[in-house]
């Protein structure tokens, strides 16, 4: 308690204390509350963790491009997606990468074993999508093809027919790329699981192909029940 001596100066902040903190408060809760929000209810902390998270609470319709494949044969990509009726694992990539797009070929690679292992193919596609129009035509895609052993029954890599879809495709499955040195890419990386009639129903880490790989035959399975 303040003295006679400390006089009414010191009174007075004594008690301006309770008015200060409680704006203190205010200010704390309300800082609180934004992060809530912005983090879906404090589920999410990173863009990519929300990217995640707002697809599996919404599964999102993947928009109609026209694609190109190593062959030069170009089609539409809901209908190459809905052809047979299999769950599609997707990634991105373009073919020049020399970083995380051969960590990314690694993982499908290991997918690819595993899908004619178990004899899946028929029930489990995966697809490589580049995002570089530009420079990846049917010869960069064929080569990348060749260089990663796909086998074309399990694996397909495709390009946009028209490179100004470029925005779109990106926007549509929150990819972020950025440019950086030596005309390469910086560029977000994961699984998605798109049906096949065109849903992008849940992204998963590229530490999780084997779960990836459940999700796809357990929707599959699901898709095909009368």
């Amino acid at each position: 308690m303040a003295s006679a001596a400390d006089g009414p100066a010191a009174a007075s902040a004594i008690e301006g204390l309770p008015a200060t903190f409680a704006a203190c408060l205010a200010v704390l809760l309300a800082g609180l509350a934004a992060i809530f929000q912005a983090t879906a209810g404090g589920t999410a902390f990173t863009t990519e963790t929300l990217r995640r998270s707002a697809v599996a609470q919404a599964p999102v319709w993947v928009p109609d491009f026209q694609v190109v494949d190593a062959s030069g044969r170009q089609q539409a990509l809901r209908e190459l997606l809905a052809r047979d009726g299999r769950v599609w694992v997707v990634d991105f990539v373009y073919t020049r990468c020399q970083t995380l797009c051969l960590s990314l070929g690694t993982v499908f690679q290991q997918l690819q074993a595993q899908v004619l292992a178990q004899g899946l193919q028929d029930r489990v596609g995966l697809l490589s999508i580049s995002f570089d129009p530009a420079n990846d035509r049917p010869a960069a895609l064929a080569a990348y093809a060749q260089r990663m052993r796909m086998q074309p029954g399990a694996w397909q890599v495709l390009s946009l027919a028209e490179p100004g879809d470029r925005r779109r495709l990106l926007d549509s499955f929150g990819i972020m790329v950025v440019p950086a040195p030596l005309g390469e890419f910086e560029h977000n990386a994961a699984l998605h699981l798109v049906t096949a009639d065109g849903r992008l129903v849940q992204i998963l880490g590229l530490e999780q192909g084997v779960q990836a790989l459940a999700l796809a035959q357990a929707l599959a399975t699901r898709e095909a029940a009368p």
